[in-house]
């Protein structure tokens, strides 16, 4: 089942205006997108590209805090 996730397309830290950007990835079971805030489309590309480098897998997801 799908579930709907409900974002601020901007958000407002400290004084900084930060927009939700979406990036794609593709494994062998396909092409999956999701989601993060960067203040720039500059920062949005550096954030991604540490992301690349430095991602880890943590584990599954056991509840979202609201």
């Amino acid at each position: 089942m799908f579930k709907y996730v409900d974002l601020p397309l901007v958000c407002g830290v400290n004084g900084r205006q930060w927009r939700l950007y979406t990036f794609d990835f593709t494994t062998p079971d396909g092409t999956f997108s999701s989601y993060f805030y960067a203040i720039s489309d500059e920062h949005a590309a550096a954030l991604l590209l540490d992301m690349k480098q430095t991602a880890e897998l943590k584990g599954s997801m056991v509840g979202v805090v609201k």
